[in-house]
């Protein structure tokens, strides 16, 4: 498969150089590794990443969000970050359960619809409308009384203070939970874009009826609702799914930064963060994070990590869905300065990164992934993604490649 960079990714990665053509391959990078390497200050009794993933995914196994195990992961995290020498603290709150009720919504106002339309159509039309409306927000960390419950979980927040007075700050998060499998009719784009089928129709068959028997137009309606159903069907079967124990995504990343941070010790001018985000999968715990602590948003950068062990290895410049909404340049540069040793490349993500609430908030932030040729971490959600599919090789370099950017931010 081949990758293309436009004009305005490329103007907006400038110090990349010429990556408009960039081909994938799901085993490994294919980025031609720099051979020119320097010596790395590593603290040679730390622990083997590979080991901390199955520390994770054998003893504390599946970790849904605001779960026990959950809390069991930040616990470990916590642990470890401390006797590291990092000064450690839980910050709990409370996070939405989704629970499939929006899908349903949708379902139930999509068939009202039908029901209502031979007899009562300006009912119908307003149903229509709301069930657009229900669609599109459907998502919204604010839409709450969609979800069942809400319940508590934490955020565990570590940090080491630089040597002299900080002039900067490095932010790493990654996810504490894990993910059950996805949607297999692909949730809220197009539950949104069946709806507004829906609505087209409704408008066409009220303000200039097509010439067919009543029956023929009404079933013909009938097609978005008969979607909508299965979608909310498929949806809340999703939910009953068990839950992956997560070695890619995302005891990997855990592991990664856990020993990036050890071996990179005590840098001389930034103030180094580590955060074990909690309801990462929701963007809970990230929405939590930037509405409590006062980051400077010139002098803080932050680098989520995803999914990490089985793919390419690589810096994501931008999600498929935000064309405008680039990872940070100077990041970026950084990034790629600190690919000296590292297989690593540019891409594109095929889902909404971890980092997405903080690039709405026009802070400095970059995410790093070890990716499938579709932009996707491999096996998220699957009953596959056990320690056996973690590539150990690339927990190490990407334990390397997040230490060098926290050296490289030093300048």
């Amino acid at each position: 498969m081949t990758m293309r960079y436009d004009t305005y990714e490329l103007s907006a990665v400038r110090c990349i150089g010429k990556f408009q053509h960039m081909t994938y391959d799901p085993k490994y990078s294919t980025t031609r590794m720099k051979m020119t390497d320097f010596m790395l200050p590593v603290v040679h009794h730390r622990d083997n990443p590979f080991l901390i993933v199955q520390t994770i995914c054998d003893d504390i196994g599946p970790r849904p969000a605001t779960s026990i195990a959950e809390a069991q992961t930040a616990s470990y995290m916590a642990k470890y970050l401390r006797r590291s020498g990092l000064n450690v603290w839980l910050d709990p709150f409370v996070a939405p359960i989704p629970s499939g009720g929006s899908a349903l919504l949708i379902a139930l106002l999509a068939t009202a619809v039908i029901v209502l339309w031979p007899t009562h159509q300006m009912y119908a039309i307003t149903a229509t409308i709301l069930c657009v409306f229900v669609a599109a927000i459907s998502n919204s960390a604010y839409f709450a009384w969609l979800n069942i419950r809400r319940a508590e979980s934490q955020n565990v927040i570590a940090t080491r203070t630089s040597v002299n007075p900080p002039t900067r700050r490095v932010v790493l998060l990654t996810p504490l939970d894990t993910h059950r499998p996805a949607d297999p009719l692909f949730g809220r784009e197009v539950r949104v874009g069946a709806s507004i089928a829906l609505l087209t129709l409704v408008i066409i068959e009220y303000l200039a009826p097509l010439p067919l028997p009543d029956q023929v137009r009404l079933a013909i309606m009938a097609i978005p609702t008969l979607y909508l159903i299965i979608a909310a069907s498929t949806e809340l079967w999703s939910y009953t799914q068990p839950y992956s124990i997560g070695a890619v995504s995302y005891a990997s990343a855990i592991a990664s930064i856990m020993t990036a941070v050890e071996d990179v010790g005590r840098l001389q001018h930034t103030e180094i963060w580590v955060v074990g985000v909690g309801s990462g999968t929701t963007g809970a715990g990230v929405r939590h994070l930037l509405k409590h602590y006062q980051f400077d948003p010139d002098a803080t950068f932050f680098i989520g990590v995803e999914g990490i062990g089985r793919g390419a290895l690589s810096y994501v410049i931008r999600d498929y869905k935000n064309r405008f909404q680039t990872a940070d340049t100077k990041l970026i540069q950084r990034v790629i300065e600190a690919t000296i040793g590292v297989r690593a490349e540019p891409s594109i993500a095929g889902f909404t990164t971890i980092i997405d609430p903080i690039l709405k908030a026009k802070r400095r932030a970059i995410s790093i992934a070890t990716l499938d040729q579709k932009g996707r971490v491999p096996l998220q959600g699957s009953a596959k993604d056990t320690p056996a599919a973690v590539n150990p090789a690339l927990l190490e370099q990407t334990t390397r490649l997040i230490a060098n950017t926290m050296r490289n931010l030093e300048h």
